[in-house]
């Protein structure tokens, strides 16, 4: 039996431009190889001159405010070093649920990571304001866009209500947005920082990378923030990792400089749609209306799966019918969990073909129905 693959969000082969990446590589290994195999500048060093600027000019801010570093991940733990350090027992709110390896590394710093739910349009702000009344965390992380695990998008009504309560409350946003590029369909909201811009005391740092948008070989994260963050992770990186690859900076500068990544985003949006919208048919058909939202964009749909049965019980019978599922208990905090009598399933569908996905969704069904 074919196993069905419905554990990793990694970008499909034909999503990464690997021949145009190569000749940016060749071009400019014609001209800088000196340069760009010799250590980076040190002394709070805060990424590849050019790269900034293009990302600047990408999102549209200031390059001086971008902090490059090795992948989005390593963006996250040096936020979290930063924004944690010298606070005793630091809260820090999350949606549920939400990307398990984010709440790792919080807790890895030392923090309580709570859980607020996730609603089909964003996190519960009613529980949220609760929460605020009694303890403000030192931050909040959010997926406002095509959210991973869930593939839920933030209203821009609740966007607007989240930073008006960061300038409220003090707390800071972090706010991720690996997938924002990768609109398929309708409006996009605000972005969380754009509306701090315009809201005096709110606090939002950004977090993006070029994984699923150009190469996630490499390894290009940033931060987008006030002017004066990107000199103080510069401090903490410096003593870690110096710097960044200086090589894949400069590829991916070529990049953006020669126009790739926007023809790329172009491309993958064409490539995900149709991906995408038989997805949802076969959700529909097969499970009936038990998916969290519809997605707009982005990697995943996800569902919370009635089951009269233990979650560690329903993956052994996936497993059993050819299906490899990622746990979904593990996308939420310590004090969260998916709905009583369900399991929570995130199923991505970026690299399958319709008729794989479909499939793997009618062995779900049938695994749900032997689990009983």
């Amino acid at each position: 039996m074919t196993v069905i693959h419905f554990s990793r969000g990694i970008p499909p082969r034909e999503a990464i431009p690997s021949a145009a990446i190569s000749e940016c590589t060749a071009a400019l290994l014609s001209t800088e190889a000196d340069r760009v195999f010799q250590y980076a500048p040190i002394g709070r060093h805060t990424g590849d001159q050019e790269l900034r600027e293009q990302l600047g000019k990408f999102h549209s801010v200031d390059p001086d405010r971008l902090f490059v570093t090795n992948g989005s991940l390593q963006a996250l733990d040096l936020l979290a070093a930063h924004l944690l350090r010298d606070t005793a027992e630091p809260q820090v709110l999350v949606e549920a649920p939400t990307y398990d390896r984010a709440v790792q590394i919080f807790e890895r710093h030392g923090a309580r990571v709570s859980g607020v739910p996730l609603r089909h349009d964003g996190i519960d702000l009613d529980v949220l304001k609760e929460r605020l009344r009694t303890d403000v965390p030192a931050f909040v992380y959010l997926i406002p866009d095509f959210q991973n695990p869930s593939g839920v998008t933030t209203s821009e009504d609740k966007r607007r209500e989240l930073v008006r309560l960061s300038a409220e409350y003090g707390f800071t946003i972090l706010e991720d947005i690996p997938y924002r590029g990768l609109r398929l369909g309708g409006t996009a909201p605000t972005s969380l920082a754009e509306l701090a811009d315009s809201t005096d005391g709110a606090r939002v740092l950004t977090i993006g990378s070029l994984s699923k948008v150009l190469s996630p070989g490499l390894r290009v994260g940033y931060v987008i923030g006030p002017a004066d963050m990107p000199r103080a992770l510069a401090v903490l990186a410096e003593s870690t990792y110096l710097s960044p690859a200086p090589l894949l900076q400069a590829v991916a500068a070529q990049a953006l400089s020669h126009g790739l990544v926007r023809e790329n985003i172009e491309r993958v949006r064409e490539l995900l749609r149709p991906r995408h919208d038989a997805a949802v048919e076969a959700v529909r058909q097969k499970l009936g209306d038990v998916h969290l939202c519809v997605p707009e964009g982005g990697y995943y749909i996800s569902v919370h799966l009635p089951v009269h049965t233990d979650e560690v019980s329903f993956l052994t019978a996936a497993r059993d019918d050819g299906l490899a599922l990622t746990r979904g208990s593990a996308f939420y905090p310590a004090d969260a969990a998916p709905p009583p009598g369900t399991v929570f399933l995130r199923l991505p569908f970026q690299a399958l073909d319709p008729e794989e996905f479909a499939e793997g969704v009618r062995r779900l069904a049938a695994a749900a129905e032997r689990a009983e």
